[in-house]
């Protein structure tokens, strides 16, 4: 009996952990919405490398075939040398991280060299 209900526990959280609404996969962001602003120290340090938010604002509006006007950031958790960046593209939200002065996917590898020869 103690072994069915703990089964039955763990399936019961694991489906619970793993169930998404659709409000959790669209950019549903209110009307009045303002942007959290960036570190202004940070930004001023970044722009020696062109690797401020405007910029990858810009890398992400090409990256993704829109204007910079569907580009709206949601979270921005930066440091001079690296950051992480939470961004809705048109109506689509997306993750992207900064290594030193260069912008790419969250989930992508820039030492993977077996996909280097796409």
């Amino acid at each position: 009996m103690k072994k069915f209900l703990s089964a039955l526990l763990i399936t019961v959280s694991a489906i619970a952990f793993a169930q998404q609404t659709e409000k959790d996969n669209k950019c549903d962001l209110p009307k009045n919405y303002q942007e959290p602003q960036p570190d202004k120290k940070i930004q001023s340090w970044l722009k020696r490398g062109d690797a401020t938010i405007e910029d990858l604002r810009k890398h992400i509006a090409v990256e993704n075939d829109c204007t910079e006007k569907d580009v709206i950031f949601l979270r921005i958790s930066e440091q001079k040398g690296n950051g992480m960046y939470s961004v809705c593209v048109a109506g689509k939200p997306m993750k992207y991280k900064r290594m030193g002065t260069v912008f790419m996917g969250a989930n992508e590898n820039p030492f993977d060299t077996a996909n280097s020869g796409k």
